[in-house]
Formats: structure tokens, C-alpha cells, sequence
């Protein structure tokens, strides 16, 4: 009986929860608040592509289509705030990854990101990837930089 009461409880609380605003940044180098929190966007995103790819492709060579340069990500917001981070790339290797936005300045948000941001600044550079694991306790900052870090790595060719 008290399991049934739990799962209608929690229910109620996720149908009566607000959805986030997304914002869209015209000027990527604007200047923004540090410290946040985190939650993923409310925008769908679509499927992977699953189907098979043939054995005689072969991947692009990247060094052809990264130009050195600093390339910000899209900001994505959610409820805990607006995330967006930059990558540095030298020779087509990814030298550094910046966090030029990262929720609000709540204390919680500030803590969690002071231990979150590090370990997904080096998961990024140590793969060369966007497509790195979330940090365990920082749900909304994990997929908000995450989904930052990949429009940075589809604009540098990367």
C-alpha cells in the first residue's frame, strides 16, 4: 500500500513540474555568471543513427576539416540556468575546454559545479570527444555542457 502511494506521490510531482525555457545567445562572446547547477533541456533531440556502417568507409581525416581556433558551444538552458562551453583547437587536437556559463549562483549550483566542471573539462580532453559519461550528482550540468560541448565540436569539423 505504501509503495502505490509513493509512485502516485512521485507521479503528481513530475505532471506538476514546470518545463524549462530554452534560451538562445546571438552573441557567444558575451560575458556570463559562473557557478551553477544543472538539469537537462527540455528540446528533443533526435536518434542516433543505428544503422550499419559499410567496412570500406573510412573515417574523415579530421586534420583536413579542424581549423585552429576557439570554437563556443550553443548555450543550453534549463531550469538550473544557461550552460555553454568553448574548445581551443590547436593542429586539430583539442588543447582546452572552457566554461564560459554554468548555471546560477546558488551555493548548491556552485558546488557541485566546482566538483563536476574539472572531471568533464578532462573526460573531454583525454577522449577528443563530446560524447563523454556524466559526472554522478551533477544531472543538470552534465547534459546541459555535454550537449554544449557537441555543437562546439560539429562547428570545429571536429
Amino acid at each position: 500500500m505504501v509503495g502505490g502511494a509513493s509512485v502516485v506521490i512521485l507521479g503528481a510531482g513530475f505532471a506538476a513540474a514546470p518545463e524549462a525555457a530554452v534560451l538562445e545567445l546571438t552573441d557567444p562572446g558575451a560575458e556570463t555568471a559562473s557557478g551553477a547547477t544543472d538539469q537537462p533541456t527540455t528540446e528533443a533531440t533526435a536518434a542516433p543513427d543505428t544503422s550499419p556502417v559499410p567496412e570500406t568507409s573510412t573515417p574523415p581525416d579530421v586534420s583536413e576539416e579542424a581549423a585552429d581556433g576557439t570554437y563556443p558551444g550553443p548555450v543550453v538552458t534549463n531550469i538550473r540556468g544557461d550552460y555553454q562551453l568553448q574548445i581551443v583547437v590547436v593542429d586539430a587536437v583539442v588543447t582546452d575546454v572552457e566554461f564560459l556559463a554554468a548555471g546560477t549562483e546558488a551555493a548548491e549550483s556552485v558546488s557541485i559545479n566546482a566538483r563536476a566542471l574539472p572531471i568533464l573539462r578532462e573526460e573531454i580532453l583525454e577522449a577528443q570527444d563530446w560524447d563523454v559519461d556524466y559526472v554522478s550528482g551533477a544531472s543538470f550540468t552534465s547534459p546541459a555542457m555535454v550537449e554544449s560541448a557537441q555543437g562546439a565540436f560539429d562547428d570545429a569539423g571536429l
